[in-house]
């Protein structure tokens, strides 16, 4: 009886060690970019080299809201948010039409930046950069107000996003 008490006091510990072991492993998991770089630390009990295109290696990375500065454009690319006020693609009147509203835009909000884009077979107007979805919520609320006859079209769709980068940056 002795002995199954012991036996189960050990298995026990084992246990306890085996848990903490693993909380350890997700607790590294998380602070690593990627699974990959996960997979490359000593720690993790192995020995993997993982070789891989740059492009693939970015695509599996959890870093989210990374920058890319480009100091010959003024400003940086981010993921965020914008307001799709127009999408269509009859070929004969999508690219005036979505002019048009671009210019309506731009004289009742003056600050706001517009994008007119052909991806084929849709041009699209977009507004805004916006880095999180409350401030386009927001401003997507006074582009309906100001433009009810285009409300039913505006939406919020995640985008690359601009932000100004400032005078005297430097990386």
């Amino acid at each position: 009886m002795r002995s199954l008490r012991t036996f189960t006091f050990i298995v026990a510990l084992a246990m306890t060690g085996a848990i903490s072991g693993m909380a350890q492993a997700q607790q590294v998991a998380v602070s690593d970019t990627s699974i990959v770089q996960y997979l490359e630390r000593p720690e993790t009990g192995g020995k993997v080299k993982v070789v891989q295109p740059a492009e693939l290696a970015r695509r599996v990375s959890r870093a989210e809201g990374v920058i890319k500065y480009d100091g010959n454009k003024g400003y940086a690319q981010s993921s965020g948010y914008r307001i799709q006020v127009f999408s269509d693609n009859d070929y004969r009147t999508a690219k005036n039409n979505a002019l048009y509203k671009e210019g309506l835009i731009r004289q009742a909000f003056p600050e706001m930046e517009t994008y007119v884009t052909f991806t084929s077979p849709f041009w699209r107007l977009r507004v805004g950069d916006f880095r999180s979805y409350e401030e386009a919520s927001h401003a997507l609320r006074s582009l309906k107000d100001e433009f009810p006859q285009m409300a039913r079209e505006m939406r919020i769709v995640r985008d690359k996003i601009h932000i100004q980068i400032h005078q005297g940056f430097t990386e």
